[in-house]
C-alpha cells in the first residue's frame, strides 16, 4: 500500500473559534438562520449566544467589523462585566490575539473560563485548546477534556472531533478507540471534515469499530469532496490498491494530483509512482480528471 492510514489517526487538536466566527453566529441567531453542521471552513460558527440585542452589542460589533479593535474592546468590556458570556468570549480572542489590547494569554483564559461557566460553547472549546496546549494556564489534559465535553454534549463538531482525539490518545481521559470514534462520528454527521478522516481512518484499520473498507472509503471521499488534501491523498491510495473500491490507476491519479495541487507534498509523489504504472492513454485521461478534480473540489493543505 503507498500509505500507512495509522498516520492519520494521531492526536490532533484543532484550532480554536476565532471572534469574527462568533460574530458570525449572532448574526444567523439573530436571523433566525441557526446552522447546526459546520465544516472546517465554517466550524467555528458554534457559539448559540444568548445576548439580548442590544444597541451596545451592535455598536460593538460594528467597531469590530470596521477593524476599530480599541471601540471594540471598551464595549464589549462594558458588556462582559455586566456577565454577558458572548461578549466575554470575544474578549478572550481579542486578548489572546492582540487586537486592540496588547496580547495577554492569561487574560484570555480568564475571560473564556467566565463566559464557559455560563455554558458558552465557543468558549468551552476554547478554554480547552488552552488547557490541552498549557495556553495562558497549565497544560491539563483532564480539564481540557472536561471543557470539551461541555460543547461536544451542546452538539458543537470541533469539540466532538476533538474530544476523540483526546480519547484516541489516551490523554485526559482513559484511551478508549471506541468512544473516539464515536465522538468522531457525531462531529463526521455534521460534515466535519477532519472527524470523517479520521473515522475512515479508523474503519480502513478496524480501530474502535468493526473494520470495514467501504465505509472507510465512503467517509474519506466526503472529506475528499470536501476539500481536504489529505483524504484526496488517501482516496487516491484506496483507488490505486483497490480497497473499498475498484482499482482505477486512473482515478487514483486524478485524487492524488488534487492532493499535490493543494499543497501536500505526498500527493505529487503518489502521482508520480502512479505514473509509472499507466500507458500515455491513460496519462492523458488522468491529467484531465485532475483537471476536473481540482476545479470541483479545490483542494487545499489540511491542517490537523
Amino acid at each position: 500500500m503507498l500509505v500507512n492510514q495509522k498516520t492519520f489517526c494521531k492526536k490532533t487538536i484543532v484550532r480554536k473559534i476565532a471572534s469574527k466566527a462568533i460574530l458570525e453566529r449572532f448574526e444567523r441567531i439573530r436571523s433566525v438562520v441557526i446552522r447546526s453542521s459546520g465544516s472546517l471552513a465554517c466550524a467555528g460558527l458554534v457559539a448559540l449566544l444568548s445576548s439580548s440585542v442590544s444597541a451596545d452589542f451592535e455598536s460593538a460589533k460594528a467597531a469590530y467589523d470596521k477593524g476599530d479593535y480599541k471601540t471594540a474592546h471598551e464595549e464589549f468590556l462594558f458588556l462582559a462585566e455586566t456577565g454577558d458570556h458572548s461578549a466575554q468570549t470575544i474578549l478572550g480572542v481579542m486578548y489572546e490575539n492582540g487586537a486592540g489590547v496588547e496580547p495577554n494569554k492569561l487574560e484570555a483564559a480568564k475571560w473564556y473560563r467566565m463566559a464557559a461557566e455560563q455554558g458558552n460553547a465557543a468558549a468551552q472549546t476554547n478554554l480547552g485548546y488552552m488547557y490541552d496546549h498549557g495556553v495562558g494556564v497549565p497544560e491539563d489534559n483532564a480539564r481540557a477534556a472536561k471543557w470539551f465535553r461541555e460543547a461536544a454534549d451542546q452538539g458543537i463538531a470541533m469539540a466532538q472531533y476533538n474530544l476523540g482525539s483526546l480519547y484516541a490518545a489516551g490523554e485526559g481521559v482513559e484511551k478508549d478507540e471506541a468512544a473516539a470514534a464515536e465522538w468522531y462520528r457525531r462531529a463526521a454527521d455534521q460534515d466535519f471534515v477532519a472527524a470523517q478522516v479520521k473515522l475512515g481512518a479508523m474503519y480502513g484499520q478496524g480501530a474502535g469499530v468493526e473494520k470495514d473498507p467501504q465505509e472507510a472509503a465512503r467517509l474519506i471521499r466526503l472529506a475528499a469532496e470536501g476539500g481536504d488534501a489529505r483524504a484526496q491523498y488517501l482516496l487516491g491510495n484506496l483507488y490505486a490498491e483497490g480497497v473499498g473500491v475498484d482499482k482505477d490507476f486512473v482515478r487514483a491519479y486524478a485524487w492524488c494530483g488534487t492532493a499535490a495541487g493543494g499543497g501536500l507534498a505526498l500527493g505529487a509523489d503518489c502521482s508520480q509512482k502512479l505514473s509509472a504504472s499507466m500507458d500515455e492513454a491513460e496519462k492523458g485521461q488522468a491529467r484531465r480528471l485532475t483537471k476536473e478534480y481540482r476545479d470541483r473540489y479545490g483542494a487545499r493543505a489540511s491542517g490537523p
